[in-house]
């Protein structure tokens, strides 16, 4: 008897996991990226730039960043970094 109530234990906790794991599995993945619209790319000169950071919404008038390899980022997207530390477009 004691077997019997142990091992239907065990099947109701295995069930109890999986219910819960496929619950959390089936759960959409929020994602942090934005993308800028083609109307903000062809009148305000807004880009998706892929930097070392990931991809990054750039605007003209934004703050540069320093860091190793985004300088390269900037210039192929066509932008530089004024004497205040904010993107302009070349």
């Amino acid at each position: 008897m004691k077997k019997r109530v142990a091992s239907v234990t065990a099947v109701v906790a295995i069930g109890a996991i999986g219910l819960v794991g496929g619950a959390a599995a089936k759960q959409p993945v929020a994602t942090a990226s934005k993308y800028c619209s083609a109307y903000a790319e062809e009148h305000f000169g807004d880009k998706n730039v892929r930097t070392p950071g990931g991809v990054k919404y750039l605007g003209p008038g934004e703050y540069c960043s320093h860091k190793p390899g985004y300088a390269t980022a900037y210039r192929k997207a066509r932008f530089r970094c004024d004497a205040e530390g904010r993107l302009v477009r070349r």
